[in-house]
């Protein structure tokens, strides 16, 4: 059966998850790219370097967000929601980055958890993540939500 989520089940799947999508469009090009993320009270809270998303977010502050919970083909739950990104500095980037920290690193493998493959390429990128993050909030404006169960 499809349907619409209601918009507690909406907030719960945007607390709930960690990985998301963030849909930009500035200067005739769009560009999606999964993102982590921390979702607290109508805004979703998440950190970056330097590259094209940043660079199209700051020309065209207007987005999109979504995500995805999918169980089965048949058994899914997506939000979509759309928003204004705002950079932050100082103290308030502090507190989020302690925010994402507390809930996104207990799911960061450790040291030894690694596929060779991913060796220390990986965990280098995840610390120069930490100490360089372009700290960002979207105030989302719009959400809705759809499932099939």
């Amino acid at each position: 059966m499809l349907g619409e989520l209601s918009t507690s089940e909406i907030e719960s799947v945007l607390a709930q998850n960690v990985v998301g999508r963030l849909g930009v469009h500035a200067a005739g090009r769009v560009y999606i790219v999964p993102v982590t993320y921390v979702y607290e009270q109508g805004t979703v809270y998440g950190h970056t370097t330097e590259g094209m998303k940043i660079d199209l977010l700051r020309k065209n502050p207007d987005c999109c967000f979504e995500v995805d919970e999918i169980k089965t083909i048949a058994n899914w739950q997506s939000v979509i929601a759309w928003g204004q990104f705002e950079e932050l500095q100082g103290v308030e980037a502090s507190k989020v980055m302690e925010k994402i920290s507390s809930k996104l690193m207990p799911l960061v493998p450790s040291e030894t958890s690694y596929a060779s493959r991913m060796g220390p390429t990986s965990s280098g990128r995840i610390s120069t993540q930490l100490g360089n993050s372009i700290v960002y909030r979207i105030l989302l404006t719009e959400k809705t939500g759809r499932y099939e169960r």
